[in-house]
C-alpha cells in the first residue's frame, strides 16, 4: 500500500492527526478524488472529500473548509492549499501498509505542528 493508492478513484481512507505532544486531535475518513482542486500553489492538486469526522479541536485541521492532495512519487501532501501562504500540510511518505509524517504550517517558512497516519479503510 503507497501513496500512489490515494489516486484510486474514491479510495477511503481513515485519518488520525497528532500534536506535538502526541495527543490525537483529529480522527476522520477521507475520500480521494481524482477531481482536480483549486490551489495557490502549482502542480495536479485534487479534491479531498471528507466523510466524517470526530475534530477535538476543529482549528487545528479546519476539515470544514476544502482539501486537496498531491502525489509525487511516493510522497503524500494533503491540506489546505485556497489560503496562499496559509497552507496546512500533511506531508508523508508511503510505508508497506500506512502513510505516515509530519504536520506543518507552511508560508513563510515552516513552523511543526504534529504528526499523522493515514491508512486504507478496507471495504
Amino acid at each position: 500500500m503507497g501513496a500512489a493508492q490515494a489516486q484510486e478513484p474514491d479510495s477511503r481512507w481513515q485519518l488520525r492527526v497528532f500534536d506535538l505532544r502526541h495527543l490525537v486531535k483529529v480522527e476522520a475518513t477521507i475520500r480521494f478524488t481524482n477531481e482536480p482542486a483549486d490551489s495557490c500553489m502549482g502542480g495536479a492538486w485534487k479534491r479531498v472529500l471528507v466523510e466524517s469526522r470526530d475534530v477535538r479541536a476543529d482549528e487545528f485541521l479546519p476539515l470544514n473548509e476544502p482539501l486537496a492532495y498531491l502525489i509525487e512519487g511516493n510522497k503524500l501532501t494533503l491540506g489546505r492549499t485556497r489560503i496562499c501562504d496559509g497552507y496546512l500540510f500533511l506531508s508523508g511518505t508511503a510505508g508497506q501498509s500506512m502513510i505516515t509524517g509530519s504536520y506543518d504550517a507552511v508560508g513563510w517558512g515552516r513552523k511543526p505542528l504534529g504528526s499523522f497516519v493515514l491508512g486504507k479503510v478496507q471495504d
